[in-house]
């Protein structure tokens, strides 16, 4: 096989996920993959501090399929060796995204899996059969191992991934409730984009002589924003709304409104004036909210 030349290799990345990198276009390591991937590889925990768009999934995934290819982690059924608990769904589907990708190249099959709500648990836990990475989310979890449909009673890696985002949506609760299901020894990785007084409780309960990495990305002012405020009153806020995406020409909108009942109304509203509109939020169905995002274009 020819291998393409990456300074991931200096990182100890072996050849085939070499390989997987440049295919996603990967060639130079950001500093949150420089100092988290050689970290994981020699089993260290990790605290990395940083906000997004700085590369941590990709540190940590490329990391932990070399330990599954090297290590060979064989558990009894539904004993999933690595677990990586995330806060939201979308965080869960784009993190397995991820892993397949990387994992595309290797000689070995990795069985991944994004456990998570606003679906039929059931096919979750058939599908369970011989995953290697569980990504999920707190209560998705409590329920497949309430089902018996997975155990954590060998879990040999765990990744805590945005938990402050995590802590702020209130499952402080569930996540106690997972790591008191946890093996003692394990590796830890913890990544957030702030350190906080409940991420720092957090550390110091799960993390063992962490490698700390943080990243800090300088203020960058961003002059193609524009922002304006019209003061309207509420009877006249869709008409408006219509008149602005009609009378500008606006290809792709956002709106944001006060409740998924609300957004639900605006978007009816737009599509009965001929706007090609979609609501999407969080009482919706996954299949919907997948497809609810739609682009927004004049008839």
């Amino acid at each position: 096989m020819s291998v393409p030349t990456s300074l991931f290799a200096a990182l100890g990345v072996a050849p085939e996920l070499l390989l997987a990198l440049t295919e996603a276009g990967y060639t130079v390591p950001t500093p949150v993959q420089t100092a988290v991937i050689p970290a994981v590889l020699f089993g260290k925990d990790v605290l990395g501090i940083a906000p997004t768009g700085t590369g941590k999934t990709v540190g940590y995934v490329v990391p932990i399929l070399q330990r599954i290819l090297e290590e060979r982690w064989l558990l009894p059924d539904r004993h999933v060796p690595v677990l990586v608990l995330v806060p939201t769904r979308e965080l869960a589907v784009q993190v397995e995204e991820v892993i397949r990708s990387m994992a595309a190249k290797l000689p070995d099959r990795i069985h991944t899996m994004a456990a998570h709500g606003g679906v039929s648990i059931n096919p979750q836990m058939i599908g369970m059969h011989g995953v290697n990475i569980l990504v999920a989310t707190p209560g998705r979890l409590l329920d497949l191992i309430e089902h018996k449909a997975v155990h954590l009673a060998h879990v040999r890696l765990l990744v805590l991934d945005e938990a402050d985002r995590m802590l702020d949506l209130g499952f402080k609760e569930e996540m106690d409730r997972v790591l008191a299901l946890l093996p003692r020894k394990r590796q830890n990785l913890l990544f957030s984009a702030t350190l906080s007084h409940t991420v720092n409780d957090m550390t110091r309960s799960v993390l063992h002589k962490p490698e700390v990495v943080q990243v800090e990305v300088g203020h960058q002012e961003v002059v193609l924003i524009q922002q304006r405020a019209f003061r309207v009153s509420p009877e006249r806020k869709g008409p408006y709304l219509r008149h602005l995406i009609t009378t500008r020409e606006m290809d792709q909108v956002l709106v944001f409104t006060s409740s998924s009942h609300s957004a639900d109304h605006v978007a009816d509203k737009l599509r009965k004036h001929g706007i090609d509109a979609r609501a999407t939020h969080g009482k919706k169905s996954d299949h919907a909210r997948k497809g609810g995002a739609g682009r927004l274009q004049n008839r």
